[in-house]
Order: C-alpha cells, then structure tokens, then sequence
C-alpha cells in the first residue's frame, strides 16, 4: 500500500509541476538512472553459472515463454483492437511484452516459491528487451491501417519517438548494469552489502523519482488533453489484461515453488520500464499511449497482495 501511495504522490506532483512550468525535455539519461538503480542491484547475486539451472528448469521456463509471449502478446492483440484506438493497444501490446518487473522478486520471496527460478527468469526476461523493442518499433507501421490516426494536434515540438533507436535500452538496461555488477564485485564488494541493506529505500526512491520526472515531462502533458471516454477504453482494457493474466497464471502455473516462481512472471508487467518506453513514443501513438501504463501502476501494486494470499493458499491446499 505504501508503494502504491508513493506512485500516485508521483503522478500527481509530475503532473503539477509540468502543468506549471509547461513540462521538463525528456532526457535518456532516466533509461540510465533505472539501470544502475533498478537492475543492477538484483545483478549482484547473478553469476553466469546460475545459467545451468535453465537446462534443468527448461520445461517451466518454456511454458512461461509461451504464456508471456505467445498467449498473452495474442491477447493484447485481441484487447488492442477491440479498443479502437492506437494509443492503448500498443500500451496493451508493451504491457505483455514485459513480464515480471522490479518488484516481482519481493513477491517471488514471499510466495513459498523458487528465488532461484525466479530471478533465472527474471534475467531471460530481460534479455529479450532487445527483441521486444525492435517489434514495438514497428508495430505503429504495422497497426496504423486498423485504427484510427492518433490525434497529434498536441504534440508539436516534443521529442520523436520514432529518433529513439531501438537498442539504446537494451545497452542502458541490460549490457550497461550488467557490466558494472561485475565491476562491483570485482573491486567494491564492501559496497554490495551496503546497497542490499538499503535496497528497499533505494528502489521506493528511485521509483518516486523516475515516476515523478516522467510525469512531469512535457509529452506527459498530453495527458490532460484525453476524454472521459478514452480513459474508460483504457480502464477496461487494462483491467481485460490483467483478468486474462490472472487467468492464465491460475490454470497454467503448477502448485509447486517452479509454478509460484512463474506464477509472478506471468501476473506482474515491468510498469516502471514500461513507462520510460512509452514516453519515446507519446508523440507517435498519441496521449492515450500512457494511460494504460498509468492504470497499471494502480491495478498491479494494489492487487499484488490479493494474489499473494490466493497464491498461499494454493500451497497449503496442494
């Protein structure tokens, strides 16, 4: 509940101060400030060694690869387009692309289930960034002649989304963190404990903090021009998502500490992630773009703990 107060705290602070000061200029550096924030923390207790454990573990992972990204990526489809608009369907479409999440390895811990798994999973999630932004940048051109055109009368001067190359997060998020986790270990251990004791703090802050900036940016100004009626198309196509993930996650996930372990791959999004990258397309799918992502932050951190309590009470009956 405190993380959920933080995020609208967040929201409604960035959206203040850009409506003041007319929004700050997006600036990649956030992308770089998640990473060493963020990821490279959970990199710590990483070694690649660890990647023995997918030949083992190869038929959960396999089946999480299908839920995520063959089920659910063909149900954002489904959601995108019933909304009609372009804006939150590729908000739908990013949402699936990007399982798990920073938070998913405090809910793996405290679910009876596999941290191992999980955090293996959680890796492999982040692999695949690199594919998942190189579809997402073209899904406008392929999406564009089934809805109709996004409204940009709003967003004149604002940054392109579309100069936004596609393997800069994956370099920011992935490679970037990942090489200064090794560079920790090798030559600051005395700094890892330091960062673990305080780990909680540091990921509250530094979600405030990115929550806040991106909505204080000019594109997120954007927000104030949607309707009523768009903001309900997006409700009802979030909330169909993340029915659709429950779902799936109840009927495809084992009761065993392999199936809790993709349990949360499967019911939780990388919102914060998703965030960044849509701010680098408001411009190119219109104000609706956020709005989902936005929704999301509120569905996923509020029911977080039902699903908790459903997901233990699984174990206990199996």
């Amino acid at each position: 509940m405190q993380q959920l107060l933080l995020v609208v705290i967040a929201i409604v602070l960035g959206l203040g101060f850009g409506s003041l000061t007319g929004g700050l200029v997006f600036s990649p550096a956030v992308c770089l400030v998640a990473g060493i924030f963020l990821v490279t923390p959970s990199l710590f207790k990483f070694r690649l060694s660890d990647l023995a454990m997918v030949r083992h573990q190869w038929p959960t992972i396999t089946r999480g690869l299908v839920i995520n990204y063959v089920l659910l990526v063909g149900a954002a489809l489904v959601i995108g387009y019933l909304s009609g608009d372009i804006g939150i369907a590729g908000a739908i479409l990013l949402l699936a692309m990007l399982p798990g999440g920073g938070m998913v390895m405090m809910w793996i811990a405290t679910s009876q289930a596999n941290v191992k798994l999980g955090f293996i999973i959680f890796k492999l999630n982040l692999l695949l960034l690199l594919p998942v932004t190189l579809i997402f940048a073209g899904y406008h051109d392929l999406a564009h002649g089934y809805f109709p055109a996004p409204d940009l009368s709003h967003a004149n001067g604002f940054v392109a989304g579309r100069e936004v190359k596609p393997l800069a997060p994956f370099m920011i998020l992935v490679v970037v963190p990942f090489l200064l986790s090794r560079l920790i270990l090798a030559y600051f251990p005395g700094l890892i404990k330091h960062v673990e004791k305080h780990q909680p703090l540091i990921s509250k802050a530094t979600m405030f903090g990115i929550v806040f900036y991106l909505f204080s940016l000019s594109t997120s100004q954007l927000l104030f021009t949607v309707s009523g009626e768009q903001l309900i198309r997006a409700l009802l196509a979030t909330l169909a998502f993340y029915a659709t993930a429950v779902v799936l996650a109840e009927f495809l996930t084992p009761d065993s500490a392999e199936g809790r372990a993709l349990y949360w791959h499967v019911v939780t999004r990388y919102i914060t992630l998703a965030l960044i990258l849509a701010v680098f397309s408001v411009d190119v799918y219109g104000p609706t773009f956020i709005l989902p992502v936005m929704i999301a932050y509120f569905l996923q951190i509020g029911a977080a703990g039902l699903l908790r309590s459903r997901l233990l009470a699984r174990a206990k009956v199996a």
